[in-house]
């Protein structure tokens, strides 16, 4: 695990390690962590592949449960529940880098809540939001005597190399804590204490759904193409919004380990 000046305040976990105090500490206190090349770059390979077919395919055709989050635009794709649209997309569910890092900030139990994938070209962005205040009732972090409880965290795996120029991932660090409501507009240039967190395909991105985040703007033109995996609180059913929600035979296929991750407890 190391820090650098240029990437201060990600946290990078290399392959198998556990959770360390000192990335507790920085997820605590940052609301995010990025875990190095968690995803076998094989995966990478065959998600890519189906996200291919899906990108070109008309969402008339998609199969049911996905569905699109938002319009598509020339700028941005949003598709809903992406992990039933293809079995490549399965072994993310239990990555034991990424499983033991939502366990050690989810309290006591947790599920997987929802998965979509969000598609970015030139001039696309994500706005800013979610925060710390005023409190929302589906994604609050509290931590008290060394326990955290991130009510909803989210797996963020970039399937391309994302830097700054390509709209990558970003961050108001701390935001997830603050008492006061965030003084600025959604958009990421009105934001100037937003951080870029910059990932390679195959690295992890892990946040509570409290920090305010979003994305800088793509000003290169190359593709963002990124899957989001939602663990929530165990009680917490299916988020809903955006039509994320999984369907009856959502069990069909995964491992019993897998079906463990999604029940609600």
């Amino acid at each position: 695990m190391s820090t650098t000046p240029e990437s201060e305040g990600q946290v990078h976990n290399s392959i198998g390690a556990p959770v360390t105090e000192e990335q507790k500490y920085l997820f605590d206190l940052n609301g995010y962590l990025v875990l190095n090349q968690v995803v076998p770059q094989d995966v990478v390979a065959a998600c890519n592949e189906a996200l291919d077919r899906y990108e070109a395919m008309d969402e008339a055709n998609y199969p049911p449960p996905l569905r699109l989050g938002n319009t598509r635009t020339d700028q941005n794709l949003y598709i809903s529940n992406i992990l039933e649209g293809d079995p490549v997309f399965r072994p993310l569910i239990d990555l034991p880098e990424v499983i033991n890092a939502v366990e050690t900030v989810s309290g006591s139990t947790f599920r997987l809540n929802h998965t979509y994938t969000i598609y970015r070209w030139g001039g696309g962005y994500t706005g800013l939001h979610m925060h710390g205040t005023p409190i929302i009732d589906k994604c609050q972090y509290r931590c008290e005597n060394g326990q955290i409880v991130s009510t909803l965290t989210k797996a963020v795996f970039p399937m391309i190399d994302c830097d700054e120029e390509d709209g990558c991932f970003a961050v108001i660090p701390g935001a997830h804590k603050s008492s006061f409501p965030r003084p600025w507009g959604p958009h990421p240039d009105e934001n100037p204490a937003l951080v870029p967190v910059p990932a390679k395909a195959g690295d992890c991105i892990l946040f509570t759904e409290a920090l305010t985040h979003g994305s800088v703007v793509n000003t290169s033109g190359k593709p963002r193409r990124t899957l989001y995996y939602c663990y929530s609180i165990g009680w917490m059913r299916d988020w809903g919004g955006q039509h994320l929600r999984f369907s009856e035979t959502i069990n069909d296929g995964l491992s019993s380990a897998q079906q463990e991750i999604i029940q609600l407890k």
